[in-house]
């Protein structure tokens, strides 16, 4: 029986992650790490793989898996952030990494050694909330592109988050961190474990996570507590607003609008104030920036060894994660649907305002007509929907040695479920036509008990989208070391894997009828499963004693698929590839390790990407329809032109306001292919001092991309031509009503990339300095990106995306952190420096200020069983750089780049037993 050691060799201390004193513990047991199915005595390989140790994470301070991953300097944008989440339909509620900036989708997470479901509301990525970080013992950080063993749709890379194995014992921890003024998170975790594999030939253990978090508001930060920022040349604001606006319907002279219905220009400040026309709501102020959210998790592993060769064990995880997540009061108007109108005659119909406004127009008082109104209803309170997933994975399997082979095998079955239900504030499309009807609502002012009753009557509670991801399946893998070929023994494994994935996203018959106010469409349901099937081989040479090569080569299949949304039936074509990867380790002499692999990765298209259907939704920045614009000029008498969303009473379903984007999957996407090379150096010449260096440059072909509604607009408007005309390679996305002239909705949709590309260099040192006041362990990373480029989908041309603002993260140049650690019996003090470069901002005109970060933390193990941690992070409390970024509801900062929750002090204790 072979049981799984501490990895100890010079490269892994090389990257920052191990004690020394667990360096000096040379052990013989042959042991396995990620990126390679051969068991070794010297677990260093020719690919590149960080460990991040439990004493790491706990000194990191870091109360997630996401706020962990986030610092590493290989982890760049591209994943998904909690921030940028709230408000993304696609993505609700999820967080991801992004290994190279390639995505949370080319970024493979496992449990274990195995896959983790995808997130059911994106059909794509691990969520990392699921991952209960309490519970891991290290964390295996493979950073090289593609991987034989797990499948080489890692384009990117794979982590690997490992629990405890045959634990005794037990351990409670509690801990509190206190964010600035408000967002504490209260931390329980604990676990039990018995029986001793060596010698009852059995181990049952079980542990247990649970979290709280409160939210961070918009309005508690002021940085970002309002959109009305005209010192950054950001206005972004509403105009469904509380007054409301309204417009006179059928006016002699035609529509007018009626600036007293809305309280014009005496709004009603801070959240309501002038604009040109009419009043602009400062919606940002109630927007989540951190939401609510509950955590708990829990894992239970048992162990049974009925011979000394064989180990028999079964493993069940499951994780529960509870977020309410808020956003602004609903507004009435959205492009793509019908206005909302005010009757004649209702309780608050605003009559005064309405004659006075027909006499500044020269017309006679007295004319009575509906009132259209662009409303903000706050009195209903801030939208909030309540997001709730599930993971559940059990695995079941063996291993050992057999006939003179290591072996393990497993079946697998791992869910995700997720659902989103709506909590308050949200409210039915048809109910509300009906109770404005009434005309007991008052759009104008606060409402009495009547109105809000009506108003009530029009909220929807219960559920809005149920979803599921699964996979079922079966591994194994075979290993053993062969003859003598000079250096040592070859090596050689070989495996396989078979999963069913199926995949439903299900969204309420209201969901899927598009009756929510505030959305801009209607999103269905889509089902949808394929079998994948991969087989591999690996073969390691050790040819010299200064010389290893290894070589492996796996084969994916992806058949079977099928399923339906409301767009009808669907199969696909089976997909294939073979994916060959060969490396190099050579150790000139003592203390230098040289190596390189080159390899090529395939990755099919999820399920979601395909298939789902049609849906609107609306975009992230505000725009003028272009069309309507043009459509509604008017020539003043002395000659000079004004445009149509400059005149007095523009619509804001037209004007200064989020647009729909109606958006498309598509089933002609192509599988991505990638092709990876690394090579690297690690020195250790001197005693406790390593420093290591490593290339990477990543190739993809027919890379997987969203386009999206803003960067259609953005384009049409960074190319536009004439006032309804554009160079854009994306023009004729822009879709207009037949019967209006005005722009209808954005062509948005995935399409395939020609070509992209990521270089650059992770760099590490690291050393141990011992003395008679303590030992001192500095250390080193960083990550250096020299290159970052795709092509546009349409015209082929390269882009160049290095250090510049991006959709899901900025491209960083250099992400780096420094660490200095101090031991001296029972005390121990450490200190972490993190900073990443700047970049071009969204308007390609700004720069966003680099971003840095110091933190502080101290123990105490003078207790028996008992250790205290205090500790400080932001140490000086510093605020997100300022950025114009207007893709997230978020305004003057980036929530996938910075963390609001500022100077941030915790404590934490634990007991062992």
């Amino acid at each position: 029986m072979f049981k799984r050691k501490s990895v100890n060799t010079a490269a892994l201390l090389a990257l920052g992650v191990i004690a020394a004193p667990a360096m000096a513990q040379q052990q013989l047991d042959r042991v396995e790490i990620t990126g390679t199915s051969i068991k070794r005595i010297d677990a260093e390989t020719a690919l590149p793989v960080s460990v991040i140790t439990r004493d790491n994470i706990d000194k990191s301070g870091a109360s997630n898996v996401q706020e962990l991953v986030d610092r590493l300097s290989y982890n760049n944008g591209g994943g998904i952030a909690m921030g940028q989440s709230i408000g993304d339909s696609s993505a609700t509620g999820q967080t991801g990494a992004s290994l190279r900036g390639l995505g949370r989708a080319r970024t493979l997470v496992l449990l274990n050694g195995r896959r983790l479901p995808t997130y059911p509301f994106s059909g794509q990525g691990v969520d990392l909330n699921s991952v209960p970080l309490a519970a891991i013992e290290r964390i295996e950080v493979l950073r090289d592109g593609a991987s034989a063993t797990y499948g080489s749709d890692a384009i990117g890379g794979v982590i690997n988050f490992i629990t405890r194995k045959d634990w005794k014992g037990g351990e409670l921890s509690v801990g509190l961190e206190s964010p600035h003024t408000v967002g504490d998170v209260f931390s329980l975790a604990g676990g039990l474990g018995f029986g001793d594999l060596s010698k009852d030939k059995f181990n049952v253990l079980g542990t247990f996570n649970y979290q709280k978090y409160d939210p961070i508001r918009a309005k508690d930060r002021a940085y970002a507590s309002t959109g009305n920022r005209p010192d950054l040349g950001i206005v972004k604001d509403s105009g469904n607003t509380f007054p409301a606006n309204a417009t006179l319907i059928g006016a002699p002279g035609g529509n007018l609008y009626v600036p007293g219905a809305a309280g014009f220009p005496n709004c009603a400040p801070p959240d309501s104030y002038a604009g040109s026309a009419n009043c602009r709501y400062d919606y940002t102020h109630y927007i989540d920036l951190v939401p609510e959210q509950e955590r708990y998790g829990a894992l239970v592993k048992a162990t049974v060894a009925p011979s000394q060769d064989h180990t028999l064990f079964a493993e069940v995880a499951y994780s529960r994660n509870e977020i309410i997540l808020g956003s602004s009061q609903t507004p009435s108007t959205t492009t793509g649907k019908p206005p909302y109108f005010y009757p004649v005659g209702g309780k608050w119909y605003p009559t005064a305002a309405v004659d006075a406004a027909l006499i500044a127009a020269g017309q006679a008082p007295g004319y009575r007509g509906p009132l259209q109104i662009s409303w903000r209803m706050v009195d209903g309170g801030q939208r909030r929907d309540k997001v709730t997933n599930e993971v559940l994975r059990t695995v079941a399997g063996a291993e050992g040695t057999l006939a003179g082979f290591d072996y393990k095998a497993a079946f697998v079955y791992a869910e995700g479920k997720a659902r989103d239900d709506f909590v308050s504030g949200i409210f039915s499309d048809t109910k509300l036509v009906q109770a404005l009807a009434t005309g007991l609502i008052n759009p104008f002012g606060p409402n009495d008990a009547a109105g809000l009753a009506a108003l009530k009557s029009a909220e929807l509670s219960g559920n809005n989208r149920r979803s599921k991801t699964s996979n079922t399946g079966v591994d194994f893998t075979l290993s053993r070391e062969l003859f003598n070929v000079g250096g040592g023994n070859a090596g050689v494994a070989f495996g396989g894997e078979f999963r069913k994935e199926k995949y439903h996203d299900g969204y309420s018959d209201i969901a899927g009828s598009g009756d929510i106010v505030g959305g801009s469409g209607n999103a269905g349901a889509v089902t949808g499963q394929r079998d994948v099937s991969g087989v591999f081989a690996e073969a390691n040479f050790p040819v010299h004693k200064m010389l290893e090569l290894n070589a492996a080569v796996r084969y994916d299949k992806y058949s079977g698929t099928k399923g339906e949304s409301r767009d009808g039936s669907f199969t696909s074509p089976s997909l294939s590839s073979t994916s060959p990867k060969f490396s190099v380790r050579f150790t000139p002499m003592s203390g230098v390790l040289l190596r390189a692999s080159a390899g090529k990765g395939f990755r099919a298209p999820a399920l979601d990407n395909l298939y789902a259907p049609s849906a609107g939704t609306n975009t992230g920045s505000n725009y003028n329809d272009p069309f309507y614009d043009f459509i509604n000029r008017r020539t003043n008498p002395d000659g000079s032109v004004t445009g149509g969303c400059s005149l007095p009473g523009a619509p804001t379903d037209n004007c200064n306001t989020q647009l729909t984007a109606v958006n498309n999957s598509n089933a002609n996407l192509k599988p991505e292919k990638s092709k990876t090379f690394t090579a690297g150096l690690v020195f250790e010449m001197i005693k406790d001092t390593t420093i290591g260096i490593d290339y990477f440059d990543i190739k993809i072909t027919n890379g997987i991309r969203a386009l999206t509604g803003d960067d259609i607009l953005k384009d049409w408007f960074k190319n536009q031509t004439g006032p309804t005309t554009s160079s854009s390679v994306f023009a004729n996305r822009l879709v207009r009503d037949a019967s209006t002239g005005y722009l209808s909705f954005v062509n948005a949709s995935l399409e395939n990339v020609g070509q992209a590309r990521v270089k650059g260099f992770d760099l590490s040192a690291r050393t141990r300095l011992r003395s008679d006041w303590g030992t001192f362990t500095p250390g080193w990373e960083g990550t250096i990106l020299t290159k970052s480029t795709e092509t546009n989908i349409i015209s082929g041309e390269t882009i160049d995306n290095l250090g510049k603002y991006a959709v899901g993260g900025p491209v960083i140049r250099f992400k780096q952190t420094f660490t200095l650690d101090w031991d001296l019996g029972n005390w121990g003090v450490g200190a972490r420096y993190f900073r990443q470069n700047g970049y071009q901002d969204y308007d390609e005109v700004r720069h966003v200020k680099a971003y840095d970060l110091t933190d502080v933390q101290g123990t105490y193990k003078g207790v028996k069983n008992m250790v205290f941690t205090l500790g400080i992070r932001n140490l000086f409390d510093k605020k997100p750089p300022v950025t114009v970024q207007e893709d997230y509801f978020q305004v003057g900062f980036d929530p996938t780049y910075a963390d609001v929750k500022g100077r941030t002090v915790y404590v934490r204790g634990t007991y062992r037993f």
